[in-house]
């Protein structure tokens, strides 16, 4: 064995001794998990009984803002909360391959904390008291490792102080008990490295888990997490939520804190900028979580913050609602696009003003242009960090090239450069703002992706979801139907609807730059329409 291979096989074993013995899964049950399967992680825990009824209850008939009322009013524990969620993302580990630092016995600890504080002073500590809540691996959390998937920051110390928003989330009482899975560099949508390996989908181990919050997304949508914190540069948030089902939200970037956040990139970057923001299983929980964050003062905490407090916005009850059903260069997969135009006559029956945009901006030039942002580090910083450590790129890094993407040979830009994508990207959203203007939009649905989770190194661009990065707009994913192959016939170069099978299928909510408590709201309102819509509409 290398060098290397020595310290992943030591950081995989350290992984592995961090779940409790009774909660190992037999090899009766493992055995079963292979990448090209038809076999999902739901069907797996039900079947074997994985679970008490209990631990079913607790992890499954709650959003976060309903389970922290149990908590806080006594019909639950902190610690029953927490043990629950930390068995079923044990799991979630041993299925999905979604986790890289476990903290189960440190959030044994703070449930106990939060239980004696209850019982002692009869409030809770925080809005967020007793929930279990999951990071993204790229978060610090003191004491703890912070890989990031690559081989070479095996080397680093453990961290020696919290990222400004896990301080936040703990003042707030969350219990932090699980950092979860990335791919190598953080810049595609399939996370696998070489130190902890794939995440699979829980829906369909043989199709991609999303990136690069992928253990995020997979964890959250396998109820092994009531609130998920992912980062999302170019889709890193979405894609992974609609890959896997669950609700997500980008917000605009430096709303939620970013400082002291991993992402192995050069600093001082004058490229697209990352945001951070929840995954969960409901609507409302996007909201539940950006409003605690915003209304806790992140800028006293984080200086990288924007000081803009949360917003009350009152629910509308009609919103005038773009549709763009996509840009003919990246035309959208028969389960997309029957996800979307279901979505457009649900929100037209429920009375909504719904227009259909014919004239946004090309999003193939928005794509170069978003490529070109990802070329100014002359020194390769990411690519450095790959060979610092004797590792091979993945596979799904072939699809991510931006050089390629940006149709660019020479990627040795200069800060002239600089100024000429700066100079575009007015324009580009010059351009994007004639459509807000025309149809007086209170938020555009569009596509989050062509299509939907596929097999594993297969995404391809992120073309639906860096659009909104490389303007700066919120946007949110709403889980909605799901790909079936007996309606989703029609022949589509790349598609193959055997395969898609049974994914979950989606549809993108975005809105104007620092509209984000104005998009949280249409999302909710959106997805009662789809909600009940579907009531009525047993046929989809």
């Amino acid at each position: 064995m290398t060098h290397w291979d020595i310290l992943i096989a030591n950081k995989l074993r350290d992984r592995a001794s961090r779940i409790p013995p009774e909660w190992i899964l037999p090899e009766t049950v493992l055995s079963q998990i292979t990448q090209e399967v038809e076999v999902n992680a739901f069907d797996i825990l039900r079947q074997n009984r994985l679970l008490s009824r209990e631990e079913v209850i607790i992890t499954e008939s709650y959003d976060a803002q309903s389970l922290h009322q149990e908590i806080i009013k006594g019909r639950l524990t902190s610690l029953q909360v927490c043990k629950a969620f930390c068995k079923r993302a044990a799991i979630a580990q041993q299925l999905t391959n979604c986790a890289t630092e476990i903290l189960f016995a440190e959030a044994f600890k703070r449930a106990e904390f939060l239980d004696d504080y209850l019982a002692k002073y009869g409030k809770p500590y925080g809005p967020f008291h007793g929930l279990p809540i999951s990071v993204k691996d790229s978060f610090n959390i003191k004491g703890q490792a912070t890989t990031i998937g690559f081989v070479s920051f095996l080397k680093k110390p453990v961290a020696a102080e919290n990222s400004p928003l896990i301080d936040i989330l703990l003042a707030n009482g969350a219990i932090l008990y699980i950092k979860t899975n990335i791919p190598q560099t953080l810049l595609t949508m399939d996370s696998v490295n070489n130190i902890f390996g794939r995440t699979i989908n829980p829906h369909k181990f043989g199709l991609s888990a999303g990136g690069s919050s992928g253990g995020e997304g997979a964890l959250v949508a396998f109820r092994g997490s009531i609130l998920g914190v992912g980062t999302d540069v170019g889709g890193s948030i979405r894609a992974p939520s609609l890959c896997n089902g669950t609700y997500g939200f980008k917000p605009t970037a430096d709303r939620i804190p970013h400082g002291k956040v991993e992402l192995g990139d050069r600093p001082g970057t004058p490229g697209l900028v990352s945001a951070v923001g929840p995954l969960a299983n409901s609507a409302s929980d996007l909201t539940f979580f950006c409003r605690t964050i915003l209304s806790s003062r992140p800028w006293c905490y984080d200086s990288t913050a924007l000081g803009t407090a949360w917003r009350h916005v009152p629910r509308k009850k009609k919103l005038s609602i773009g549709v763009y059903m996509g840009d003919e260069q990246f035309p959208l997969f028969p389960p997309v696009k029957r996800a979307l135009s279901s979505a457009q006559a649900a929100l037209e029956n429920a009375g909504h003003s719904v227009h259909l945009v014919t004239n946004a901006p090309s999003f193939q030039e928005g794509l170069k242009l978003a490529a070109r942002y990802f070329l100014f580090d002359n020194k390769q910083t990411l690519l450095r960090h790959v060979l610092d450590g004797d590792e091979q790129p993945i596979k799904a890094l072939e699809y991510a090239s931006p050089a390629e993407l940006a149709g660019i040979q020479n990627p040795a830009l200069t800060l002239d450069d600089v100024w000429d994508a700066n100079a575009s990207l007015v324009e580009y959203r010059e351009k994007m703002a004639e459509v807000w203007k025309q149809y007086n939009l209170d938020v555009l649905i569009c596509p989050g992706h062509w299509s939907t989770a596929g097999p594993h190194d297969t995404y391809g661009p992120p073309v639906y979801t860096v659009i909104w990065n490389l303007l700066n707009f919120p946007a949110s994913i709403i889980p909605y139907l799901k790909a079936d192959k007996s309606l989703d016939s029609e022949i589509c170069e790349g598609y193959d609807p055997d395969a898609v099978d049974g994914a979950p299928t989606a549809i993108q909510v975005v809105g104007w730059r620092f509209q984000d408590e104005e998009v949280l709201m249409a999302t909710e309102v959106i997805d009662k329409a789809l909600q009940s819509d579907l009531r009525y509409s047993p046929r989809l």
